[in-house]
């Protein structure tokens, strides 16, 4: 093993194909041919002394060595990134890559980008938008520096905190016997077709903590990971929506569709969510105090 002879342009290298899971697509990312990346990986492979990724066909996967190496690299790349913004005349510096949950990423993290891009000098930031188990899963995988999520991360060890408050609401289409403006108990939504998000998503684990255990009869009519696509099954008929006021407010101010008032209020975090020990350039501490401040 030669670790003295590791250079950040391996590190680099490693970091784009454990991001992308394969050569191509790393050397697209770093403008580089793939014989160069497969060179420098190797190098790096074999001054470890050991491989990095199970190779499955054309997709590569990190190995044990590889998931050691990860927190690793990306700290080295991380403190670099800071020590060329600090001495190349800049405050902060660095590309943010960013996660959010479908309901945050669609409608609160384009305002906070807007709110916030303007005061830093930066890159575009990397933006991912997905259901939160597989954000919780980036972030463990060092993919994501900050993600905002809407539900719990099934026991991922990360830190988390509340940012923000959102209500979800029982929608139904125009004409629907519950769309009479009167308040509702639960228990009258009992028999009702239901479309929902997928099983992953933070607003499904919503309805499964808050709802079902309410209903006595409920029917899953279609599963969609879009809000808008739930919206216009409601709108049409397939069934009641369970989602955030974000998400409907659009439609509920057009009458596409209609809120169902309930006896009880869903409230719930919309949280931050970071890796622990993971360092934290100026730019993302920046960023997250900003977070922290602003009321949207």
């Amino acid at each position: 093993m030669n670790i003295t002879g590791i250079t950040l342009r391996q590190l680099r290298v490693f970091d784009a194909v454990a991001r992308h899971g394969s050569l191509t697509v790393a050397a697209r990312d770093l403008f580089v041919t793939k014989a160069a990346v497969s060179v420098a990986l190797k190098e790096l492979e074999a001054q470890l002394g050991s491989p990095l990724f199970d190779r499955t066909g054309n997709r590569l996967r990190l190995n044990a060595c590889g998931v050691q190496l990860r927190p690793l690299a990306d700290d080295v790349l991380s403190r670099m990134a800071t020590i060329e913004a600090v001495f190349g005349g800049e405050t902060l510096g660095g590309q943010l890559r960013i996660g959010a949950s479908v309901t945050i990423g669609n409608h609160l993290l384009p305002r906070l980008l807007a709110a916030y891009v303007g005061r830093v000098a930066m890159p575009p930031p990397a933006i991912a938008i997905a259901n939160t188990t597989r954000l919780a899963a980036m972030l463990a995988r060092y993919d994501l520096d900050v993600a905002f999520i809407e539900g719990s991360t099934h026991g991922a060890a990360l830190d988390v905190e509340p940012l923000w408050r959102d209500r979800i609401q029982v929608i139904a289409a125009p004409g629907h016997r519950l769309a009479d403006g009167k308040t509702h108990a639960t228990a009258n939504l009992s028999g009702e077709r239901w479309i929902l998000r997928e099983p992953d998503s933070g607003t499904r684990e919503q309805f499964a903590r808050r709802l079902e255990p309410e209903l006595a009869r409920w029917t899953l009519g279609v599963e969609f990971n879009s809000n808008e696509a739930i919206v216009s099954g409601v709108a049409a008929g397939l069934g009641l929506g369970f989602l955030s006021e974000l998400a409907v407010a659009d439609a509920v101010a057009t009458g596409r569709v209609a809120v169902v008032p309930l006896d009880t209020v869903h409230d719930r975090s919309l949280d931050v969510a970071t890796v622990p020990g993971k360092f934290q350039s100026p730019l993302l501490r920046d960023f997250l105090g900003f977070c922290r401040e602003w009321e949207g």
